[in-house]
């Protein structure tokens, strides 16, 4: 196996992309008022005073499933401002309301959400959404998917009516950031409105966006001029919590917890934010969803907790540089004590992007050092999606550790983006092959999309605060993709036939693994998919490594794979998929199956379960094995701020057992009551971690100043 036909056909496909300018829609603008009144915030827009005489903004486009077709339905937008506050207010219009779809999941309901990027950068902006019933949606984006579990403090209420729905949003100039501004200075914003109407899979903008895009795609969001918002004073918040808990470890008594400690948060300026954190606790975030590692390379569990989600987009530049999980968490996944720190994060003026964290955790066992942690990032934003920046880490234990990185990103064109980083780690004593650095080329039309990257990362190279799944390695990778429009052939939206490579290579040449993928996705109107694909790959083992159990001898492995996967629309009350891979797998067989089943009723209860079957045959073992991992969600809504989760999930693998329960009842931001139990029974070999445990959390948000 080779990657030379993919070096070849990549160069010069990227080549051409890079000198590619499409045609991007035009912009829509608008003019926000200064409101006489502020608004009754109770949905009921249409007969509201405060809305009287304005003219709402409308003629949204569809993205699909007929990009740049009207909408089906008609939306109309309100936008309007106080003295202490943003208002928006939505009419979204429905000829038979009987089809509005509500659901407590966002991705399943009908929804209407803006993007506001106020600081005019095109780089970051933030999210507001809501449905039906008055859910809150709010994160950060920067030109990618939006981070939802980012929480800021506003309100919204949203009812039905015989016309259809409508929401209005109050959110308070203290959860914003813009740039600092002098009295009665005008501002003008990019923002851009979406309605998603779920029984038709129509998802359509206010300012139109290609296709192969999204309104997170900032530089394409509408202009709004006329915001005079207020030059920022002093803004304290201050958050603390209280914290009862009972844990009882497998055999042994249990130990009771009492806990309490407080977050601070102040506007430096209105656009750069100080946080303070004292005695960190994150009960309340549910538990990480389990994984089983069927290569020899670590597993990437994603951030859930709030004080790092928050603004993380000041910190963000790669994982391998920064993964604020290596904060307070251990390598086996146990929680460990925080005792506080301190994090500035923002933008010093318009352009200019900081982030200064610093954190000092504690240990709670032989095994867990204490430590502190420090990460400083600066970037600063340039025309047409571009930016520079600047990232240092620092891990202060019995062996410190350090990380300096320089990353960039240039836009050329609409379509055409180029990334890159160069970083190097430093610690105690002389280390080899410190180095890392990564570059990679992108272009993203309607019709073509491909990219090509190369990276290398020494075998020296330990990051401070960061995650690294392998070292002492070269890496190529390339990707190509076609789409075609079906126009409604056979009730078809798009096919998207596209392949990839991806390989590694050692310092001395040693070719270590090869991943070609071919595959043909269809997309249906009614948001319905199919692929099929077939895979080849390549192992190159030096050591003998163990998976569930059985060992893989070294060697050298070619090994072929078909695999297909179906799912089912998301808006239907009850949505199915499936996903099943079967093929060699280090000079043995394996097969794959993974079906999924959810259910929601309306916007109380969603309901959702998945089994991933394994079934391997190696030739080092006498006969096949089976791996399952099962997972079950159950989520019930009392209002769209009360409500219960239950996670139960079980792996043989690793003969774990594992349950969540959640009762939340949120205030504003992510303060309010949390009472949360966690079952771990592990019965394998070694049970470190089984254990009952019950905690309660109150937290409450007061404005001081």
């Amino acid at each position: 196996m080779t990657n030379l036909p993919f070096v070849r056909l990549s160069l010069p496909v990227l080549a051409f992309g890079l000198s590619a300018h499409g045609d991007l829609a035009e912009r829509s603008t608008a003019r926000v008022a200064a409101l006489k009144q502020a608004p009754t915030l109770d949905g009921h827009v249409a007969t509201d005073p405060a809305w009287q005489g304005l003219t709402p903004l409308t003629n949204f486009k569809q993205l699909q499933p007929d990009n740049g077709q009207a909408a089906t339905q008609r939306t109309e937008v309100y936008i309007g401002f106080t003295a202490q506050a943003l208002y928006v207010a939505a009419i979204c219009h429905e000829e038979d309301p009987s089809k509005i779809v509500v659901s407590n999941d966002g991705f399943a309901s009908d929804t209407f959400t803006f993007v506001m990027d106020t600081f005019r950068n095109e780089q970051t902006a933030l999210v507001f959404g809501t449905n039906p019933v008055g859910a809150e949606y709010d994160g950060q984006t920067d030109n990618s998917f939006p981070d939802w579990n980012w929480s800021t403090v506003w309100e919204v209420r949203a009812r039905t009516h015989e016309g259809g729905w409508s929401a209005e949003f109050e959110i308070p100039f203290t959860s914003l950031r813009y740039p600092s501004t002098e009295p009665d200075e005008e501002q003008a914003w990019g923002i851009n409105f979406a309605r998603v109407i779920r029984r038709n899979n129509e998802f359509a903008y206010w300012s139109p966006v290609p296709k192969q895009l999204s309104m997170y795609r900032l530089d394409l969001a509408g202009i709004v001029e006329g915001f005079r918002p207020p030059r920022q004073g002093r803004n304290l918040k201050f958050m603390p919590y209280a914290l009862a808990g009972l844990t009882r470890p497998q055999g042994e008594d249990g130990s009771r917890e009492q806990e309490a400690g407080f977050d601070v948060k102040y506007s430096i300026t209105p656009s750069l934010t100080l946080d303070l954190t004292y005695n960190t606790d994150f009960a309340q975030v549910e538990s990480d969803r389990q994984q089983v590692n069927f290569g020899r390379f670590s597993l990437f569990f994603p951030e859930t907790r709030p004080f790092f989600l928050e603004n993380a987009a000041s910190f963000n530049v790669d994982a391998l540089l920064f993964h604020s999980r290596r904060i307070g968490i251990g390598d086996d996944g146990r929680r460990l004590p925080i005792h506080g720190g301190v994090r500035v994060s923002g933008k010093a003026g318009r352009a200019t992007n900081v982030g200064f964290l610093h954190m000092r955790t504690d240990a709670d066992s032989a095994s867990a050092e204490k430590a502190d942690f420090t990460v400083l990032r600066l970037s600063q934003d340039l025309p047409n999606r571009s930016s520079i920046g600047f990232i240092g880490t620092n891990r202060s234990t019995t062996d410190d550790r350090q990380t300096y990185g320089v990353d960039g990103r240039v836009g050329i064109g609409d379509y055409t983006t180029l990334n890159g980083h160069v970083a190097q780690t430093s610690k105690r004593g002389d280390v080899a092959d410190n180095h890392a650095f990564w570059f990679f080329g992108n272009y993203d039309s309607p019709t073509w999309a491909y990219n090509a990257g190369y990276a290398e990362v020494g075998a020296g190279f330990e990051p401070a605060v960061g995650f690294v799944s392998r070292r002492n390695y070269r890496r190529f990778q390339t990707f190509v993709q076609y789409t075609k429009q079906m126009e409604g052939k056979w009730n078809l939206s798009e096919w998207k036939p596209h392949a990839s490579y991806e390989g590694y290579w050692d310092f001395d040449g040693f070719y270590e693994s090869g991943f070609i993928h071919i595959d043909s996705w269809f997309l249906w109107r009614n948001g319905a998919d199919l692929w099929t694909a077939i895979d080849f790959a390549h192992e190159g083992v030096k050591e003998p490594f163990y998976v569930a159990g059985a060992m893989v001898p070294a060697g050298e492995y070619d090994n072929p794979k078909l695999n297909a996967g179906v799912n089912s629309p998301a808006g239907k009350p009850f949505r199915v998929g499936f996903f099943t891979n079967l093929g060699g797998y280090y000079n043995g067989k394996s097969i794959s199956a993974s079906p999924f089943l959810s259910y929601r009723k309306d916007e109380t209860l969603t309901a959702a379960f998945s089994w991933n079957y394994n079934r391997i045959d190696l030739p080092s073992t006498e006969e096949a094995f089976n791996v399952n991992l099962v997972q079950a969600r159950l989520e019930y809504s009392f209002t769209p701020k009360i409500s219960l989760q239950t996670l139960l999930q079980y792996n043989d693998a690793n003969h774990v057992l594992a349950a969540n329960v959640r009762f939340s009842w949120q205030r504003s931001g992510n303060s309010g009551l949390y009472v949360v139990y966690n079952e771990i029974d592990d019965r394998s070999d070694m049970p470190l971690r089984s254990r009952r445990e019950i905690a309660v959390k109150y937290s409450h948000i007061f404005d001081v100043l």
